[in-house]
């Protein structure tokens, strides 16, 4: 638009400006002019030529009506019950409709295999889809370590509660130990008899100790008893195999002799003293570190 058109609109706005309300007052309504036309069968003539005509089919307007002067008048000032009116009277206008249009056969509904191009592009769509999608995998991540941390608290307090009810059984166990060798006691059953009452370590808090003494045959560790150096009937069988293979293989291909130990010192070597040189050592004076 030129700049002459826009200064004219400042100007026509600005003598549109609302005065104070003093000048308000004083103010006074133009009077109608003589010369004014009021031709109101032009305007009507005018209002049915836009106008659709009365015997148009329905379907071509797809007007409904909707008569609801039976119910209350609503206030407008009133959002709720206003929006409310609105509401009833478009579902009521639409349940016409659908009415109308399922008595005369024609398809209004989309088909199933029905696909309008979208306002969006797919890309977009599966951008905010995949961003809806992390989301809830977030979520559920979230739930997850909460649950966790649940568990792990829940298998604490378990765990304590039966470490509190194993020791409260031990110590019950003791108490019903020391109530028993009492009763005796005091029932005058003398405790040098072989029947006698036995001593229980654990009550002075002494540990279990394992005796010093050593089984012939058995290692250190071995509970076994020394079955496992012995071997079973079958670790016997399976010797007795590999020894005879041994002997055939000696029997035919013969015995290379000893090939361990052939490194080791004797009582022979050890005095001999010809490989040692005594001028090897006197001439080195420095020590090598």
């Amino acid at each position: 638009m030129p700049e002459e058109e826009m200064n004219d609109l400042d100007d026509e706005a600005s003598d549109f400006e609302p005065e104070s309300d003093a000048e308000e007052e004083d103010v006074k309504l133009p009077e109608a002019k003589a010369n004014a036309i009021y031709d109101r069968d032009g305007i009507m003539d005018k209002l049915g030529d836009m106008s659709w005509p009365q015997d148009v089919p329905w379907i071509h307007r797809l007007s409904v009506d909707v008569d609801r002067g039976q119910e209350q008048e609503v206030d407008v000032n009133d959002d709720l019950a206003r929006e409310l009116s609105f509401y009833t009277q478009a579902l009521e206008g639409t349940r016409e409709a659908y009415e109308k249009l399922h008595s005369m056969g024609l398809p209004f509904l989309r088909p199933s295999d029905y696909y309008a191009e979208m306002v969006k592009t797919d890309s977009h769509m599966e951008k905010v889809k995949g961003r809806l999608l992390a989301e809830k995998r977030k979520m559920e991540e979230a739930d997850e370590r909460k649950k966790a941390r649940e568990a792990k608290k829940l298998a604490k307090e378990v765990q304590a509660q039966k470490q509190k009810e194993r020791a409260k059984q031990k110590k019950g166990e003791i108490e019903a130990v020391k109530k028993w060798r009492k009763q005796r006691q005091q029932s005058g059953f003398s405790g040098g008899d072989k029947d006698g009452d036995l001593p229980f370590d654990f009550e002075d808090g002494k540990t279990f100790e394992r005796t010093g003494k050593k089984r012939p045959g058995v290692a250190p560790g071995d509970r076994s008893g020394g079955k496992s150096r012995q071997g079973g009937v079958k670790g016997r069988k399976g010797m007795d195999k590999k020894m005879k293979k041994r002997e055939t293989r000696d029997s035919k291909f013969g015995f290379g002799g000893k090939k361990g130990m052939k490194k080791q010192n004797t009582a022979k070597t050890t005095d001999d003293l010809r490989g040692f040189k005594q001028s090897d050592t006197s001439g080195n004076k420095k020590r090598k570190r």
